[in-house]
């Protein structure tokens, strides 16, 4: 990605870009769950979606390297370990709030 960027490709850009509005719309899911702003759609599927979709990522450190040796173990251990940090706090949250949703 770097080597991409450093070429002038929209691609980095764009994939960031994109990241940063599933993330954004995750944490609108987050905050309407925790009654913070209105109601959104289908909250208690999408609470349990984004949960699975995080906790899935986040094991990602058990993935044998085969199909991305260059990525180092290091940014593997670390990212994963956020992402199942993420994953733990969306699910205690729709666990105490499942009756609400």
């Amino acid at each position: 990605m770097a080597q991409a960027a450093a070429r002038g490709s929209p691609v980095p850009g764009l994939l960031t870009a994109g990241i940063a509005v599933i993330l954004l719309i995750w944490a609108a899911y987050a905050l309407s769950s925790a009654a913070l702003i209105p109601r959104l759609p289908l909250l208690a599927l999408a609470m349990l979606a984004i949960t699975a979709v995080l906790a899935g990522r986040g094991l990602f450190i058990f993935v044998p390297d085969g199909w991305r040796p260059d990525l180092s173990l290091m940014f593997k251990f670390w990212s994963s370990l956020f992402v199942l940090a993420m994953a733990l706090c969306f699910a205690i949250g729709t666990w105490q709030r499942w009756q609400q949703l």
